[in-house]
């Protein structure tokens, strides 16, 4: 059994779990403590036949089930049976009057045939009466399991309307006296999980903290403080590119993409991808692994530059992963593309699709970046899906810059992109 840790993401996978067997149990020693599963589209309840309580012991396929309560509740989740309209579970606790930390004991156990993993919340708790403990979410296509421990003052009815539920004032089901509670001032989960994670990066990359913040003035800048993206770093590893792993410029710009993708993306996540002359799956980048994590890639540079086969891959990810976010792709390059009418039909296809390209050219002295302004100005697109921008070697540019030029035309594409219907 693994010791999980607050702020903690993890395949269940690596777990040895399944997602289709899942038995999660909740040991808290509070009397009249409630613990309840909430099946949720993006962070709302969209159908409330998927929280299951006491009072509503299974979803309407049961793939979320109650099966013990009191000091120990126990829930078994099938969440490869749950429609496509439920993107992620959350489990919290809630008590109508007092702080769920004033439990004798408070942890989590998800578990399955082969493995599983134990996280205590009690420590990071102060006087929440209402807790998310942890979440199951997709990502990649496949679930993962985060360690939340985060909360707010407000019982159970108050965390139902924070989903987008409605709750009756007079609902035995949400309530043990008919007295209506007081309304619980209202709390952004959105930006719960962004405090989770600052609070994560001050305590593991303390030196992300400022990027972090500097990322998040960009954004708002244009509106996109609320904005949810995947985030994807596309990095070339072509033999000309030698001196900026070297020098440490690539590590530095991995590090600027997960500052964005902390104010971006639930999960704080960077899927990384790599291309020369083929295109290569690298992993995720996140806060546990920042600190050199380019140097553990262990790069083998190729002979040449394609653009269309790491395109087509991050599209196919994209696909598989549902399409629930729109995905943000960082770009980062030294030259032109060999097979660029491969690429112009990448560009053509993908403008359908809920993915924009953010492509940064860096110069290295004479290079031509004739074909990426192309692609920034090409015609035939559904919607403008692309920007491109250079800066010159070695990377000196500023941070409010460098995020400055990161974002810039998401916004506008995200308003083009709803008015075509490529997102909702």
């Amino acid at each position: 059994m693994t010791a999980l840790q607050a702020g903690q993401r993890v395949p269940l996978a690596d777990l040895n779990l399944n997602p289709a067997a899942l038995d999660v149990q909740v040991h808290c020693a509070l009397s009249g403590t409630d613990v309840t599963a909430f099946g949720l589209q993006d962070g709302r309840l969209a159908d409330d036949r998927y929280m299951v309580f006491y009072n509503q012991p299974a979803s309407p396929e049961g793939a979320l089930r109650l099966t013990g309560q009191g000091e120990r509740t126990g829930f078994t989740l099938n969440l490869n049976a749950l429609p496509a309209s439920v993107t992620e579970v959350v489990l919290a606790a809630t008590h109508d009057t007092q702080p769920v930390a004033q439990a004798g004991t408070l942890t989590v156990t998800v578990g399955g045939a082969a493995g599983g993993g134990s996280f205590d919340v009690k420590p990071h708790l102060r006087a929440e009466k209402a807790v998310m403990l942890v979440r199951f979410y997709r990502h990649g296509g496949a679930w993962r399991l985060a360690t939340v421990a985060q909360g707010f003052d407000g019982g159970l009815d108050a965390l139902v309307r924070h989903f987008g539920g409605e709750v009756a004032a007079d609902s035995p089901a949400l309530a043990s006296d008919p007295t209506p509670p007081a309304p619980a001032a209202p709390v952004n989960l959105r930006k719960e999980r962004q405090r989770v994670l600052l609070d994560k990066a001050q305590a593991t990359q303390p030196h992300l903290v400022n990027l972090i913040k500097t990322a998040n003035v960009s954004l708002e800048k244009r509106g996109l403080g609320e904005a949810l993206y995947r985030v994807n770093l596309v990095l070339d590893i072509s033999g000309s590119m030698s001196r900026e792993y070297r020098s440490g410029a690539v590590q530095d710009l991995a590090e600027r993409a997960l500052a964005l993708a902390a104010r971006l993306d639930d999960d704080g996540l960077v899927d990384v991808y790599l291309f020369g002359i083929k295109a290569h799956r690298a992993g995720s980048l996140s806060l546990d692994n920042a600190r050199g994590f380019v140097d553990r890639l262990n790069v083998k540079l190729e002979g040449g530059t394609h653009y269309s086969p790491v395109m087509q891959l991050v599209r196919e990810d994209a696909r598989a992963a549902g399409n629930t976010l729109p995905t943000l792709v960082l770009f980062i390059t030294d030259g032109g593309s060999s097979n660029r009418d491969a690429v112009i039909r990448q560009m053509t296809d993908s403008s359908r699709e809920p993915i924009f390209w953010k492509f940064m050219g860096i110069d290295q002295g004479g290079v031509n970046f004739d074909f990426l302004e192309k692609l920034d100005d090409l015609r035939g697109r559904a919607v403008d899906n692309a920007d491109f921008f250079s800066v010159p070697a070695p990377i000196t540019t500023p941070d409010p810059q460098l995020f400055e030029l990161l974002v810039n035309e998401l916004d506008s594409w995200q308003r083009s992109a709803q008015a075509a219907g490529i997102l909702r």
